[in-house]
């Protein structure tokens, strides 16, 4: 039985072009983007953290995050719906991803004052 795809396969280079450059809808955008891309980010900083890995690599790592969602929240905001979205929920999506971003800034921020 062959598989009807619509899209990029997720989580490939592809897909996280479509996702970034807004190509994908609007839930699509938001919920994987912030929260499915997460079972990936989280586990290995989870990781480094234990090992002991050095300040700046784990800030670099928070700064790229950081970045992420900040073309993230570009992407909701400009991203077209697959099925109708109330302006009040992609107002969310969009503050929640900013939301998301700043959480990541202050954690390169707070790695980066320990530090020095």
């Amino acid at each position: 039985m062959e598989e009807n795809t619509t899209g990029p396969k997720m989580f490939s280079v592809a897909w996280f072009r479509a996702l970034l450059t807004a190509q994908l809808p609007t839930g699509e955008t938001f919920w994987v983007g912030n929260f499915g891309t997460a079972l990936f980010h989280q586990p290995l900083i989870a990781i480094l953290l234990v090992l002991s890995t050095p300040v700046g690599l784990l800030a670099g790592l928070w700064g790229l995050l950081t970045v992420y969602q900040l073309y993230l929240a570009t992407a909701v905001a400009r991203s077209k719906p697959g099925v109708p979205t109330p302006v009040g929920w992609k107002i969310a999506g969009i503050l929640v991803t900013l939301g998301n971003g700043a959480l990541f800034f202050s954690f390169a921020r707070a790695i980066l004052n320990s530090a020095g």
